[in-house]
């Protein structure tokens, strides 16, 4: 990461003082404090947020002002136009990936498919040119790769947890989709939302699989949540206060349509939704609202989670 290029952005917003915020995966880099050792050596006074951070969904714009912040460094994700109390700069980390070694190593994997939908995450969009020109052009010639153009993500090719536009458009041309990239999250996201096979290169453990098994594994828990939330009265209608997740409209029909079939419902809000702030309440099962996350955490919560289009089926 370029720590000059960075300073001198926020040096151009006149910013003396910002609060820098680095997500989850990047933490583990300990990519945090030499951010800010890096942008306080260049004169800014920098305060690391400590707090979860999965999307560009989550800013914490309030907290910088609330320190007295005048800007927000937000690393590792693509603006998604959401509106907030301070200026923010998106600092999009990218990684510099060879895919071809891969492709060859795993070329057996793919050899059925000739077409296919290629995505990935922000930190691997930098990949996918090259990725589709090796498709295109050595496995046989004869494939032919789509890379979508998406609606809330910035790069074509590039699927968010909420937002997949980038692939099912193509739904109907393509054989199969490709996702390049790490972590299950993404793909298996996107498998629950298509009928093509999908299949996953994990770039961390050089491992490539398709995500049947686990898309089935998943479509069994949601049918047995929805069989549990038949017997179920008292509904926690989840949301979130994350700007991006703060789907207060939604949360708002899906309880007056659960009170028109019979059963209590109540709008529970907080930040980061965590099982242990639902202790206390007489709850039965809980409306996912906010980040498509929750809903496979159902271990967590120890209780049915639905999605919000499974409540016409109570």
């Amino acid at each position: 990461m370029d720590a000059k290029g960075l300073a001198s952005r926020i040096k151009k917003h006149g910013a003396k003082k910002v609060l820098v915020q680095v997500p989850e995966g990047l933490k583990m880099k300990a990519l945090n404090t030499i951010i800010v050792d890096e942008l306080e050596r260049e004169g800014i006074s920098a305060i690391l947020s400590a707090e979860t951070c999965y999307g560009a969904c989550d800013l914490r714009d309030r907290e910088a002002k609330a320190l007295g912040c005048e800007l927000l460094v937000h690393i590792g994700h693509s603006d998604l136009g959401l509106k907030t109390a301070v200026p923010v700069i998106y600092e999009e980390y990218m990684i510099d990936l060879d895919i071809v070694p891969l492709l060859e190593k795993n070329s057996a994997s793919l050899k059925k498919y000739k077409k296919i939908g290629l995505v990935t995450t922000l930190q691997y969009v930098n990949a996918l040119e090259s990725a589709k020109n090796y498709l295109e052009s050595k496995q046989g010639g004869n494939k032919k790769v789509v890379v979508g153009i998406p609606e809330k993500a910035k790069h074509p090719g590039q699927v968010l947890g909420c937002d997949f536009s980038a692939a099912l458009p193509a739904e109907e041309t393509v054989d199969c989709f490709l996702f390049i990239g790490s972590g299950i999250f993404h793909p298996l996201g996107l498998a629950m939302k298509t009928d093509k096979p999908v299949i996953f290169i994990d770039v961390e453990t050089e491992e490539v699989r398709e995500l049947k098994d686990e898309r089935d594994k998943r479509l069994i828990i949601r049918s047995a949540n929805l069989q549990r939330a038949m017997e179920c009265r008292n509904f926690g209608v989840l949301v979130s206060t994350k700007q991006g997740q703060l789907h207060v409209k939604a949360a708002e029909l899906v309880k007056e349509k659960l009170k028109s079939k019979g059963r209590s419902a109540w709008i529970i809000a907080m930040d980061e939704i965590k099982p242990e702030k639902l202790l206390g309440l007489d709850l039965d099962c809980l409306v996912n609202c906010a980040c498509p996350r929750l809903t496979g955490d159902v271990s967590q919560f120890k209780k049915p989670i639905l999605d919000t289009d499974q409540i016409e089926e109570l």
